[in-house]
């Protein structure tokens, strides 16, 4: 894919992804936790955990995206590249796999409950 549109898979690309697949298993640790919260927080419903662990992701992934721009902005090849593929990975995940995980996640678990 990356030479269909004229893009060269560098070692800063490839360091892009291995970021951007790190913060995706975070952000799936995360959704799971929250669903699999104790007795404590039992009182949530299943869309109020999703939402608080969609909350907590999000953070992240301004906070990224943030950290990201100014190497984007050097202009510096390599850094650029790193930048790119960060952003480009991160906001795949956030906005695409994010939510089917949960959706998954929420079937998986919400079999064995009663809510």
């Amino acid at each position: 894919m990356a030479a269909a549109i004229g893009w060269n898979l560098d070692l800063a690309a490839i360091a892009g992804i291995i970021a951007a697949v790190g913060t995706g298993v975070d952000d799936q640790i995360v959704i799971t936790d929250e669903i699999m919260k104790g007795e404590a927080e039992r009182f949530y419903s299943w869309k109020e955990k999703i939402q608080k662990a969609f909350y907590i992701i999000l953070v992240a992934y301004f906070s990224t995206v943030v950290a990201m721009l100014p190497l984007w902005g050097a202009a510096a090849g390599l850094l650029r590249g790193f930048a790119i593929t960060t952003i480009l990975g991160v906001t795949i995940g956030v906005f695409v796999t994010r939510p089917a995980f949960a959706s998954i996640l929420e079937k998986l678990i919400g079999k064995g409950s009663s809510e």
